[in-house]
This record gives C-alpha cells, sequence and structure tokens, in this order.
C-alpha cells in the first residue's frame, strides 16, 4: 500500500537502541525473541506474537533479551512523507 510503511528489525542479543521518536505512530509485533521496550517512558516487557504500539511523537528505546529478537511494524509513515508532514528526532535530546 502507498499509505503504509512495514519494516522488520534484527535486535541481536543484549542491543540496546538510542532513543526515538516520529511523528507516525507504529504497531509493532514480536516475530520472535523477548525483550523490552520504554514507550513515553512506560516499559513493556513482550516476547514472540504480542503487539504493541508506539503513539506519534513518543520516545521509544528497544532492549533485546538474552537472545536475538525480531520485531515487524507498520504505521503511517509513508502518507506522512507523501504528504510532507513526517518529522523525526534521534538520539537522547528526546528523553
Amino acid at each position: 500500500m502507498n499509505t503504509i510503511a512495514a519494516f522488520m528489525q534484527l535486535l541481536p542479543k543484549g542491543f540496546q537502541s538510542e532513543t526515538y521518536r516520529s511523528t507516525d505512530a507504529t504497531v509493532f509485533t514480536v516475530v520472535e525473541g523477548e525483550g523490552e521496550s520504554t514507550i513515553g517512558g512506560e516499559t513493556l516487557t513482550w516476547g514472540p506474537r504480542d503487539v504493541f504500539v508506539a503513539p506519534s511523537w513518543a520516545p521509544v528505546r528497544h532492549k533485546a533479551g538474552a537472545a536475538d529478537a525480531v520485531l515487524f511494524s507498520f504505521s503511517d509513515r509513508a502518507m506522512q512523507q507523501a504528504l510532507g508532514l513526517w518529522r523525526e528526532q534521534r538520539g537522547s535530546a528526546n528523553g
């Protein structure tokens, strides 16, 4: 679809991402592995087949557990980019 963006992320065991936020709301599905995500200051622990959402502009940080983890996600980023509305911010400046 031209309005939906889809992504697959491999999080190697013990990996912790930088804080990130963007204007698209993102739905995550855990394909395999376990870990945790901190979204807007709340930490969620996840495992296979769990589904969770990162609201628009909420700071997000993912951390893999004792094994590799794979996250599938989709959002309205493609539509926002086409309309010139999409923005992102990476690193600790966003909390």
